[in-house]
C-alpha cells in the first residue's frame, strides 16, 4: 500500500508542475514593479535611430545620451556604429562616421566613470573605408575591421589600435575575416576565401595552414586556446576540421556541401554550427550542436537558422529560426529560441522582424560572436532589435525563460549588453 501511495503523489506532483507551468505559446505580463525594483545587472548600449548612442539597463527607465552630434554637420552626415563593450564593462569604443564625398571614420574610446560624464579619446582615424567590426584585445588595445566596397570583392583591412600611439595595419583581405586567440596571441587570418593563416601578435611572421580554404567567414579559437576550428576542400566535398594546437592534432567534425558558420560555447565543450547547403551569404540552414569531449552530434534544428549567440556560461543557446523572407524589402521574420544544451527542446521566446543593424550582426554572427553580448551578464534576458508596426525601431529584452511578455527598453535599432 506503501508503493501504491507513493506513485499517487509523485503524479499529483507532476500534475501540479503542469498545471503551474504556463501553456506554449503563453507569456505573463511584465511587472511594472519588477522594473523599478528587478536587480540591475549591467549596462547596455543602444544606437539610437538618430545615429547618437544611448545608455540605459534592464529597466529601460534610466537612459543616459552619451553623443549628441549625431546628424548632418557641414563637412557631411555623422553617425555612431557599431559599438564594443570592453571585457570589464567600464569602457566602449565605438565608430564614429562621416559620411560626404569620401567616408571620414574614427575610432573613439569611451570612459565611462559612474555618475559623471563620457571621457573621449580619439584611437584612429582614416579615409575611404567604412566600418565592419571592434573587438577589445585588452583594456588598453583594439582590433579594428574596416571596409571598401560592397558585396564578394569588398576589400577589408584589419588594425591594432592604442589610445596612445597610430594604428598599425596587420592584414588586408577580400574578404578578411579573423580570430583571436589571448592565451597564445595568435591570430588566425581567413584571407581571400582562400587562406588560412596563423600570425603572432609580437611577430610579423605569417605562417600559412591552407590554401584551398571552404565556404566559411571567421575561424574560431575554442576559449583555452587549445584547438582552432576551420574549414577546407578536399575535391568535391569540404571538411570542417578541429586542430589541436598543443599537441598538434586534427579531427574531422563533418563534411558538407556549401557553406558553414559555428561558434564555440565559452566553456569550450560544444561548437554550434549552421549548414547551408549553398555557398551564399548569409549562411542558413539547420542548426547542429558538436560535443568536443564525446565526439557526438546532434541535430537541434531542422529548420533554417539564420544566426546562434552562446550565453555567458555556456549553459544557454540563444538561436534565431528564420520564418519568412520578402526578398523586395530585404525584410526577414525570425523566431528567437533557447536551447540547453544537449537537449534538443526549444524556448520559443518570441517573433519579430529585426532592424537591419540588427540583420547585419545576425548575418555575421560568426563574427560578430566574441564582440557583441545579446545576453545579459547574469543570463537572464536576450536583447534584440525589433522593427515596429508603427514603423519604429525598439530595443527589447526578452526573458529566457519564454515565461514573460518582452519588455521595450526604448528607440533604438541595436544594442548591446556589458559583460559585466
Amino acid at each position: 500500500m506503501g508503493r501504491g501511495c507513493g506513485w499517487w503523489v509523485m503524479l499529483l506532483l507532476i500534475g501540479l508542475a503542469a498545471a503551474c507551468a504556463p501553456p506554449s505559446g503563453f507569456q505573463l505580463p511584465d511587472d511594472p514593479m519588477a522594473r523599478v525594483l528587478g536587480r540591475r545587472v549591467g549596462r547596455i548600449v543602444i544606437v539610437g535611430g538618430d545615429g547618437n548612442l544611448y545608455l540605459t539597463d534592464q529597466s529601460g527607465l534610466r537612459r543616459q545620451a552619451l553623443t549628441e552630434d549625431a546628424g548632418p554637420t557641414a563637412e557631411g552626415r555623422r553617425a555612431y556604429r557599431l559599438p564594443a563593450w570592453s571585457p570589464d564593462g567600464q569602457r566602449l569604443a565605438v565608430f564614429e562616421v562621416l559620411s560626404a564625398e569620401t567616408t571620414t571614420t574614427r575610432v573613439i574610446g569611451l570612459e565611462l566613470p559612474a555618475g559623471h560624464p563620457p571621457v573621449r579619446q580619439v584611437w584612429g582615424e582614416w579615409r575611404g573605408e567604412e566600418p565592419a567590426l571592434l573587438r577589445w584585445l585588452d583594456s588598453r588595445s583594439l582590433l579594428a575591421l574596416s571596409r571598401t566596397g560592397t558585396g564578394a570583392r569588398a576589400g577589408y583591412a584589419l588594425r591594432v589600435l592604442e589610445a596612445e600611439g597610430s594604428p598599425v595595419v596587420l592584414a588586408r583581405g577580400t574578404p578578411l575575416f579573423f580570430s583571436w586567440n589571448p592565451v597564445r596571441r595568435t591570430m588566425a587570418l581567413h584571407r581571400e576565401g582562400r587562406y588560412l593563416e596563423l600570425r603572432a601578435l609580437d611577430r610579423e611572421e605569417i605562417e600559412r595552414r591552407s590554401d584551398r580554404t571552404a565556404a566559411f567567414n571567421a575561424p574560431a579559437w575554442s576559449p583555452d586556446g587549445r584547438w582552432l576550428v576551420w574549414a577546407e576542400r578536399e575535391g568535391d566535398i569540404s571538411v570542417l576540421r578541429l586542430e589541436g594546437v598543443d599537441p598538434p592534432t586534427s579531427r574531422t567534425v563533418l563534411t558538407f556541401t556549401g557553406g558553414v558558420a559555428f561558434a564555440w560555447s565559452p566553456t569550450g565543450r560544444y561548437l554550434a554550427l549552421i549548414t547551408d547547403p549553398t555557398t551564399t551569404l548569409p549562411r542558413i540552414g539547420p542548426l547542429d550542436l558538436y560535443d568536443a569531449e564525446s565526439g557526438q552530434q546532434i541535430r537541434l534544428d531542422d529548420q533554417s537558422n539564420l544566426a546562434l549567440f552562446w550565453s555567458h556560461d555556456g549553459r544557454r543557446l540563444l538561436a534565431f529560426r528564420l520564418l519568412e523572407a520578402d526578398p523586395a524589402s530585404g525584410q526577414v521574420l525570425l523566431q528567437a529560441r533557447v536551447y540547453e544544451p544537449p537537449g534538443k527542446g526549444a524556448r520559443e521566446l518570441g517573433a519579430f522582424i529585426p532592424t537591419r543593424s540588427f540583420l547585419e550582426v545576425l548575418a555575421f554572427f560568426d563574427v560578430f560572436q566574441s564582440s557583441a553580448s545579446l545576453w545579459s551578464p547574469d543570463d537572464r534576458f536576450v536583447l534584440i532589435a525589433a522593427l515596429e508596426p508603427g514603423g519604429e525601431a525598439g530595443i527589447y529584452a526578452l526573458h529566457a525563460s519564454g515565461w514573460l511578455e518582452p519588455r521595450r527598453l526604448g528607440d533604438g535599432v541595436l544594442a548591446f549588453w556589458s559583460p559585466r
